[in-house]
C-alpha cells in the first residue's frame, strides 16, 4: 500500500512530494565561490527558479532569485556548533533555517508556510502498522530476505541472523509479532474468509 493512500477518500491536502524542492547541500560550493550569477542544474524547475545571483551583506551570503519580476532572497547560513559545518538556507517568510525549500509560483519557501503535509500523516492505522512492521523486518533481518515485504507470511520460524544475541534477537521479533496480529486484528481475516463466495 503506497504511503498517502486515501482509499476512496477525496483527496484535500496538498503532500510534499508533489513539489519541487532545492536543498541546502546543493548550496554549499556557493560559500567559497566567486559572487556572481550561477544557476541550479539536475532539477526541473523553472527557468526563473534557477538562475539566481550570489549576493553578500556584511559577511552573509545569499542567493537573490528574480520570481514574477520581483528579488527573492534565500539566505545562506552555516552552523559552525559541529564538526560537520552543516549549512542551512533560510526560509523568505518565516526567516527560519531549513535544509530544504519548496518552489510554488511566488518563489521559495518550507513547508510550514506552505501548509503542506508528509503524505504518511494520511495513512489509515492499518497502513502504519504495515509500514512499521517492514521497517522492522528490515532492521532485523536485512533487506535481502525473499519474504521480507510479504506479510502473509509469519517471520515466527525465521532463522536468527548470524550477527545478533539470542536475547536481543528475541526482543526485536517479539515486538514484530505482536504488530503482526495487530495487523491482522485490523484486516480481520475471519471476517473476510465468511464473505468469500465459491462458484
Amino acid at each position: 500500500m503506497p504511503k498517502g493512500d486515501h482509499s476512496g477518500r477525496t483527496q484535500t491536502r496538498a503532500y510534499t512530494h508533489e513539489y519541487q524542492r532545492i536543498y541546502a547541500k546543493a548550496f554549499k560550493p556557493l560559500l567559497t565561490e566567486p559572487l556572481g550569477s550561477y544557476t541550479l542544474t539536475g532539477t526541473n524547475l523553472f527557468a526563473t527558479h534557477k538562475t539566481l545571483q550570489l549576493k553578500e551583506l556584511n559577511g552573509q551570503r545569499f542567493a537573490q532569485f528574480t520570481i514574477n519580476d520581483k528579488p527573492h532572497l534565500v539566505g545562506l547560513s552555516l552552523d559552525n556548533s559541529s564538526a560537520s559545518n552543516k549549512l542551512y538556507i533560510t526560509c523568505p517568510k518565516c526567516s527560519k533555517q531549513r535544509q530544504s525549500l519548496y518552489a510554488i509560483k511566488q518563489g521559495y519557501y518550507c513547508r510550514e508556510c506552505i501548509g503542506l503535509h508528509y503524505s504518511s500523516q494520511s495513512e489509515r492505522l492499518k497502513h502504519r502498522r504495515i509500514r512499521r512492521i517492514r521497517k522492522l523486518r528490515k532492521s532485523l533481518y536485512g533487506c535481502d530476505h525473499p519474504d521480507i515485504n510479504n506479510l502473509v507470511v509469519n517471520i515466527v520460524y525465521w532463522q536468527k541472523p548470524p550477527y545478533i544475541r539470542w536475547d536481543t534477537f528475541e526482543a526485536k521479533r517479539n515486538i514484530i509479532l505482536k504488530l503482526e496480529r495487530e495487523c491482522w486484528g485490523a484486516f480481520n481475516p475471519q471476517e473476510t474468509y465468511q464473505n468469500l463466495t465459491f462458484k
